[in-house]
């Protein structure tokens, strides 16, 4: 196996060193759950010399053959791999990097842009609707629209204004702003305590 540190795989394993002859077989293992290799490889290197001082060598040639996580695969990061019969065909290694891009999170996209110095490029979300219409006094050009003037908001008034409109509304107003103000509002004893349901 070479100096640098390569995963250990058949290719980059030497048969005739005790070390190494036995450490590709032991990736993957049977039940193995979160990781490639069980030990360090360190460790994995002592396994393999153990089973060559007890007589073990590498004599056939396999029938099953390791395949390494891809990076589509669930958990690709963690996932220990799997372990073919020889002759299957590997599967081709497609990453559409456009759409594991769509799929992070606004934040993680905003994040990876910075990182590769397109900040502005990923747009933030537009804001949620709120809760209540939103009230503004009547303009020029409400009142020449056709569109229906914007409701009374007792969030955005005071008392003095919520009493003076409740006095002169209809009773199915009434009842709309009492419902703005208990659910939504600052629910003001001094406005609802004069229309306390019977």
């Amino acid at each position: 196996m070479s100096p640098d540190g390569q995963f250990p795989i058949r290719d980059n394993c030497d048969p005739t060193d005790p070390e190494e002859a036995f450490l590709w077989m032991l990736v993957g293992l049977p039940g193995l759950k979160g990781a490639p290799l069980l030990l360090p490889v360190q460790h994995l290197r002592a396994v393999s010399r153990r089973l060559w001082d007890c007589g073990a060598r590498p004599v056939e040639q396999p029938v099953i053959k390791y395949r390494p996580p891809r990076a589509g695969d669930p958990h690709w990061l963690l996932s220990p791999g799997t372990w073919a019969d020889i002759d299957d065909p590997d599967p081709e290694e497609v990453f559409d990097v456009r759409q594991f891009v769509a799929e992070l999170p606004l934040r993680q996209r905003q994040q990876l842009a910075a990182a590769l110095g397109l900040t502005g490029t990923v747009a933030d979300e537009a804001p949620p609707e709120p809760m209540l219409p939103v009230t503004r006094p009547v303009t020029t050009e409400a009142s020449a629209s056709n569109d229906a003037p914007p409701q009374f908001d007792p969030t955005r008034r005071g008392v003095k204004a919520v009493l003076a409109y409740l006095r002169n509304a209809e009773p199915e107003e009434r009842e709309r702003v009492l419902a703005i103000e208990r659910h939504f509002g600052k629910a003001r004893p001094a406005i609802l305590s004069r229309y306390q349901r019977a």
